[in-house]
C-alpha cells in the first residue's frame, strides 16, 4: 500500500504499477487535468516497464497496482470522453470501521468466480451506464456554461433552429464577455457539440450544428 504517488516522476509513478497492490491517491480533486490524463494512461497500463538498480536493460514486468481516491468535492472528473475508467461512489454517511471484512472468503469467493467463466471486465452496456453514473462527478468547464447559458438545442424536424459553424458559435459565446477566449478552446467547443450530441450535417463548408 502507498499513498505518496509523485506525478512529476511519470517513470517512479510506473514503477508502482509493479510494486504496490494498492495505490491511494488522497484529496483526488488536487490532481491537475494534466496529471488526471497520465492517470488515465497509468490505468489503462497491463505491465510496468522497470530498470533495476546498476542493469542497463528494461524488464517488463506484470502491473499488480489497483487505485483508489478520496475527495471532499464532486465535480473530479475533467473528461469528457466519458470517464469510464473511474467509478465514483458518493459516501453519505459515516463508514462503520467496526465490521471485520472476511478477506479469506472474499477472494475465495472471487477466485471461484472467475475460474468458473464469470465475466470480470465491464462490457459495452457496463460502460454505457458507467459512463451516465460520472457525470454528476465531471466538471463542467466555463466554455461548456457559456455554451448552455447562450444556445438551446433545436430540433432539425421542426425547423426551429439554426445550423451554425463551430467557429460561429464560438464567435458568439465571445460575445460580452471580459477575457476572449483563446483559439485551442475551438477544439474544445468542437468535443462539447459531439458530447451533447447536437444534430450536425456535413456541407461544403464543413460541419453545421
Amino acid at each position: 500500500y502507498t499513498d505518496s504517488l509523485d506525478f512529476s516522476s511519470k517513470r517512479d509513478a510506473e514503477r508502482y504499477l509493479g510494486r504496490f497492490f494498492l495505490v491511494n491517491l488522497d484529496e483526488f480533486d488536487q490532481i491537475s487535468v494534466h496529471q488526471q490524463a497520465f492517470l488515465k494512461h497509468l490505468l489503462q497500463k497491463p505491465s510496468a516497464s522497470l530498470r533495476k538498480a546498476y542493469s542497463s536493460s528494461i524488464q517488463e514486468v506484470r502491473r499488480y497496482a489497483s487505485f483508489i481516491a478520496t475527495s471532499n468535492h464532486k465535480d473530479l472528473l475533467s473528461d469528457l470522453s466519458g470517464n469510464r475508467r473511474f467509478i465514483c461512489v458518493e459516501v453519505t454517511a459515516p463508514i462503520d470501521t467496526n465490521v471485520t471484512v472476511n478477506y479469506n472468503q472474499l477472494y475465495a469467493q472471487a477466485f471461484h468466480a472467475v475460474m468458473h467463466g464469470e465475466r470480470y471486465w465491464l462490457d459495452d452496456k457496463d460502460e454505457a451506464l458507467l459512463k451516465e453514473s460520472n457525470e454528476e462527478f465531471r466538471q463542467v468547464t466555463p466554455l461548456e456554461h457559456l455554451l448552455l447559458n447562450r444556445f438551446s438545442i433545436a430540433s432539425p424536424e421542426n425547423g426551429d433552429g439554426e445550423w451554425l459553424m463551430t467557429i460561429e458559435i464560438f464567435n458568439t459565446l465571445q460575445e460580452g464577455i471580459r477575457e476572449k477566449l483563446p483559439m485551442g478552446k475551438l477544439t474544445h467547443l468542437g468535443r462539447l457539440l459531439k458530447k451533447w450530441n447536437i444534430p450536425n450535417k456535413k456541407t461544403k463548408k464543413g460541419s453545421l450544428y
